[in-house]
């Protein structure tokens, strides 16, 4: 009897001790400290972005030993499964969280209150340049603050993307772009556009759909998104009705579909949209050293090295998108977590139709603190049934910094089918 009895307290008392155990490495989120200007260490001339946190021990590191005692409360569903396909390489170094992120001042004079949405939330009507939502109530406004969060104004950059494949061998690639967002406090927004985008494949130039352009509106029910394509080996420039939703870019080879790009962008209208609510979840977050690493150090197989990726708790507008019934895509379920001081999409998990997970995405996040602005350093999709991944938008010191406000802006007559063709040769 008495062994009984303490083998059953024994069993009520452990949930608390799993419990404690979290508490115990003082994991919590503290109050904002945005760093609004570069730090001592910055050099405007480099590629560089030092951390400004390089002083930070981890707190304690996640791993198949221990990933279970986290799974209900702070990690994701993707993130466990992470630690379940690949037990002997993926872990999770936790630092102290530090709410580093910042916009520039003229965005927060902006913001007075929520913007409208319009067209069942295909478009909004709000202050330009301001954050659309700063009190979001439903799980559209924590998507559309994701699509208009601050992102430059005239923008030039060059990035690389990767392919890993769980033998190590990879594809790699490049591009150019040029852009203009329009949702911002600096330039006059009377167009009714979110921006203007051209692109081009530097490496490797054979692949198709090598230059792309697109014109983006405010309200895609009134105003769809234009997009045209350049195809080198025809030097001909054509209508891409098709660059949307799920179409799926031959440079990805399959990993990622159009509206994945930046996290989510385009047209709402094939989901349900859902608000799951607010939570605290270990993010990739403050990540300087990953930015500051040589690229061949972290294209590892099947993820990139998780040595130099850090987690933070982090509070989280989780929203939920189920595809509509008498709607198509090959994505039929998404859960995406929002970073409620960014609105910065920084995961998404997506699901097949017997909700089973697909793919794990991770977007890690840093302040430039010299804009300033928070945004990723690359975007990650884990493809749970390939073992591959891929890495795209990568930024980091081994690559010239994007130029996000060009002292010279962009001419708009450049942004047509004609200055798409200048553009790619």
């Amino acid at each position: 009897m008495i062994k009984r009895n303490i083998l059953t307290f024994f069993f009520l008392i452990q949930p608390i001790f799993l419990f404690a155990e979290t508490k115990f490495y003082n994991i919590e989120i503290g109050d904002r400290q945005p760093i609004k200007t570069p730090i001592s260490q910055f050099d405007e001339n480099s590629n560089s972005y030092p951390d400004p946190f390089i002083e930070d021990q981890i707190i304690f590191t996640i791993d198949k030993s221990n990933y279970r005692d986290y799974a209900n409360e702070l990690l994701t569903p993707g993130q466990v499964e992470m630690f379940e396909i690949y037990p002997d390489s993926y872990k999770m170094h936790v630092y102290p969280s530090r709410r580093s992120c910042a916009v520039p001042p003229e965005v927060l004079e902006l913001t007075k209150g929520n913007a409208i949405l319009t067209d069942e939330g295909e478009g909004l009507e709000g202050i330009v340049g301001s954050i659309p939502f700063p009190e979001p109530q439903e799980a559209l406004h924590h998507v559309w603050n994701h699509i208009l969060r601050y992102r430059g104004v005239n923008i030039y950059g060059s990035s690389p993307f990767f392919i890993v494949n769980p033998d190590s061998t990879r594809t790699y690639g490049a591009g150019e772009a040029i852009a203009i967002n329009y949702w911002n406090p600096f330039i006059r927004n009377d167009k009714g556009l979110q921006g203007m985008l051209m692109s081009k494949v530097t490496h490797p130039p054979r692949l198709a759909d090598a230059s792309l352009l697109v014109i983006e509106s405010l309200n895609a029910f009134k105003t769809p998104r234009r997009a045209w394509v350049y195809n080198p080996g025809t030097r001909r420039v054509r209508r891409a009705p098709d660059i949307a939703y799920d179409y799926k870019p031959s440079a990805n080879q399959g990993l990622t579909t159009t509206d994945q790009f930046d996290g989510f962008n385009g047209a709402k209208d094939r989901y349900e949209w859902s608000f799951i609510g607010t939570k605290q979840k270990l993010m990739p977050y403050n990540a300087y050293k990953f930015h500051e690493t040589n690229i061949e150090e972290v294209l590892t197989p099947y993820h990139v090295n998780q040595d130099y990726l850090r987690y933070e708790l982090v509070n989280v507008n989780v929203v939920k998108a189920d595809l509509k019934n008498d709607k198509r895509h090959i994505i039929p379920h998404r859960i995406m977590y929002f970073d409620a001081d960014s609105h910065n999409m920084i995961v998404e998990e997506t699901y097949d139709a017997k909700k089973e997970i697909m793919t794990y995405r991770e977007f890690p996040l840093i302040n430039f603190y010299d804009q300033p602005m928070c945004l990723s350093i690359h975007s990650a999709t884990y493809d749970f049934a390939t073992r591959r991944y891929q890495l795209t938008n990568v930024r980091s010191r081994d690559i010239p910094k994007i130029k996000w406000r060009l002292e010279e802006p962009h001419d708009e007559k450049m942004f047509t089918p004609e200055g798409l063709k200048r553009f790619a040769r």
